[in-house]
């Protein structure tokens, strides 16, 4: 609800409403988390900025981060997603050196 209430347009107080009982709920949710808990920090995280408005690979970095963290997590699925970080952010590197040449 609460990253969906972002999608509202002008007009929509449903969905503002929305919104303000989505963050009361969470912030209620957080307050009484112990303040080092991933829930707890995935909750500040969400909180900080909704999904569609963050650079997706930096949301992919920290999301491998707090996956990493996770109790069970499927060893094989972290490795691809680490996998496919590095060979995106390699990609970039090399065009990137390669746009400053021509320049």
């Amino acid at each position: 609800m609460y990253e969906a209430s972002f999608l509202a347009m002008e007009g929509e107080d449903e969905l503002d409403d929305v919104r303000k009982f989505a963050i009361e709920q969470l912030s209620n949710k957080r307050r009484s988390l112990i303040s080092n808990s991933l829930l707890a920090e995935q909750i500040d995280y969400s909180l900080d900025l909704p999904l569609h408005w963050r650079m997706p690979r930096l949301h992919e970095r920290w999301f491998i981060n707090f996956y990493e963290r996770q109790e069970h997590i499927n060893p094989t699925l972290l490795e691809l997603a680490k996998l496919d970080f590095n060979i995106v952010q390699s990609i970039y590197k090399k065009e990137l050196k390669e746009e400053s040449r021509r320049k």
